[in-house]
């Protein structure tokens, strides 16, 4: 239900870019925090504290930033191979920070700060992650109906292998939202603030979901560690 709202709010906004990411944002962590209320009673502000929005661990704020950092870094390399002229869209700016309320903190906070945080309180890492990587893939279906069928594929495909590294990075910065949103949002900002009236461009996506869907497999194998309970 709560993802539902998500959605329908930013389509009725049309905030696919993030141009109504703040608005979507907030009203999303709004129904969350009542939901999160309702459900444990907690006072508001532990309720906060739990979804997520806190403090990061330094360790796994570094790791998300240095993997962003990679991940488009690698964009200028993609749109070489790809033939595509790199060109920013003139808002830019402010549909970056409409994405990194919108894709980053709000998706994290719904799925992993309430609904991952709440299947890890008595399960082991992968049992709470892959029962939330259900859901998450579900959410994103819609995809095969808007988006070209291989692009669509490739992104339900990232949808369900980012559900670990991103459950992980919450494990590892303490139950904090904020290095899986900075992770999230590069990922899908960082094709989706570039100019895309290219006929090549389509080769362009595909390339960065590609990459998308090894490169924070490659990161969270090499520095996983799962023992330690959230």
């Amino acid at each position: 239900m709560l993802y539902v709202a998500f959605d329908r709010l930013a389509a009725l906004l049309g905030s696919t870019r993030g141009e109504a990411g703040l608005v979507v944002c907030a009203i999303l962590l709004a129904l969350v925090l009542l939901a999160e209320r309702v459900l444990t009673r907690a006072p508001l502000r532990a309720c906060v504290q739990a979804l997520g929005l806190r403090s990061p661990a330094p360790r796994a704020l570094l790791a998300a930033v240095a993997l962003s950092m990679g991940l488009l870094a690698c964009l200028p390399l993609l749109a070489a191979l790809t033939g595509v002229e790199l060109a920013l869209r003139p808002n830019a700016a402010w549909l970056a920070l409409g994405m990194l309320a919108q894709g980053g903190v709000a998706e994290e906070v719904l799925f992993r700060g309430f609904m991952y945080r709440h299947l890890r309180k008595e399960r082991t890492f992968w049992r709470a992650a892959t029962l939330s990587a259900v859901p998450f893939a579900a959410a994103h279906l819609a995809l095969l109906w808007s988006l070209d069928l291989s692009i669509a594929l490739l992104a339900l495909a990232m949808a369900i292998a980012w559900s670990f590294p991103l459950a992980w990075l919450f494990d590892r910065a303490g139950s904090s939202i904020w290095p899986g949103a900075i992770l999230h949002a590069v990922m899908q900002g960082g094709i989706k603030l570039l100019v895309d009236d290219s006929p090549a461009f389509q080769n362009l996506a595909i390339a960065w979901l590609a990459l998308g869907l090894t490169a924070p497999w490659l990161f969270f194998l090499v520095l996983r560690d799962h023992r330690a309970a959230p």
